[in-house]
């Protein structure tokens, strides 16, 4: 079975199946993480025994032997007992992947085993065993093309009223952190109160801050501020407290948005036009383009490919990522002035 990774998928589940034996659960997105494992406390354990019957352990810590020994404990006083392991990918091995899928076969029925990673190897057999079996769930960033749909259930779900452009300025300014839209949605909430949210709300009460960082960022790119560039390279990591790769999705949209901005200036098209063409809220718009005019298309094409090198070099795990972020910012920048020859990729 493929992995799941929608949080509906889980509430559907539980509602068919009950709590299942075992769970493991993943994903970049962290909040849907923690909603789903608060949804399983939630469904599988009494509220009057939770504190007899509710075991957490550290992955690196415990190892997989005694986690499996909690949950072969029978409940006290209740149907049901949890056991959570948080970093769980970090107990398993030869060894250990033998115990587990031993385990799987026949888990004890009245233990919820609750596994959490930041991401598990799905080239596994433990994984593979848990997508065969069903129990496997992953929560993923959405893709920019799917955000809006998220942030509309999102804000249906939270009984939030927000018209389209609502919909699109809040996406501009979080990117693709549902975690970041939901705790804007419950601040555009109470701003808003009874009355549908629009994008002049979110202008007023969300704080762009990493758009405005980005926009720092390729500022002091252009004007060649090495140490203005690489701070704000660390502000865009700082702020999003994650690995560099979301980083790099961000960056790599605003090039590509400087691309065709430039594309269309030359082509002759007018602004409201490049607008609808690149996709950004009518307050994003002048300074795109402002960006766009200091450099011919040229430049930009080159920007992408030193981007997809970056790329290639925080997936194939050659470069430690932040290192890797700091060659792209220079490499996007040029030789430095007075080098003896111009150094290229991300090698």
């Amino acid at each position: 079975m493929a992995t799941r990774g929608e949080s509906l998928d889980l509430a559907a589940d539980l509602k068919k199946n009950g709590p299942r034996p075992i769970y493991a659960i993943d994903g970049e997105e962290r909040v849907l993480v923690d909603e789903a494992v608060e949804l399983l406390k939630t469904t599988a354990l009494d509220a009057r025994s939770r504190d007899f019957n509710f075991d957490a352990f550290s992955g690196k810590q415990a190892g997989l032997t005694k986690v499996l020994d909690a949950a072969q404990m029978l409940p006290a006083f209740a149907p049901r007992r949890m056991v959570v392991v948080q970093g769980a990918d970090a107990m398993f091995g030869d060894e250990a992947d033998a115990q587990m899928l031993a385990y799987l076969e026949r888990p004890n029925p009245t233990t919820v085993l609750v596994l959490i990673a930041e991401k598990f190897d799905a080239r596994t057999k433990v994984y593979k065993a848990f997508q065969k079996a069903g129990v496997a769930f992953r929560f993923g960033r959405p893709s920019e093309r799917d955000m809006p749909d998220r942030v509309r259930a999102r804000a249906k779900l939270m009984g939030v009223a927000i018209d389209e452009t609502g919909i699109r300025a809040l996406c501009h300014a979080v990117g693709t952190e549902l975690g970041a839209a939901s705790q804007a949605l419950e601040v555009l909430g109470l701003y808003a109160k009874d009355r549908t949210i629009q994008a002049a709300d979110v202008e007023a009460v969300v704080q762009v801050t990493k758009e405005e960082s980005i926009f720092e960022l390729t500022d002091a790119v252009g004007s060649g501020d090495r140490g203005r560039a690489l701070s704000g390279l660390h502000q865009l990591i700082a702020i999003g407290r994650q690995h560099p790769l979301p980083i790099l999705a961000m960056i790599a949209r605003h090039f590509r948005n400087l691309l065709k901005a430039r594309a269309a200036l030359d082509a002759g098209v007018s602004r409201d036009q490049i607008q609808a063409l690149v996709g950004v809220p009518p307050f994003v718009v002048d300074k795109l383009l402002r960006q766009a005019r200091n450099q011919p298309l040229v430049v930009w094409a080159r920007a992408l490919e030193h981007i997809g090198q970056a790329d290639r070099a925080l997936k194939g795990g050659a470069l430690d990522g932040h290192r890797a972020m700091e060659r792209l910012v220079l490499a996007l920048m040029g030789p430095p002035p007075g080098s003896l020859a111009p150094r290229s990729g991300l090698r």
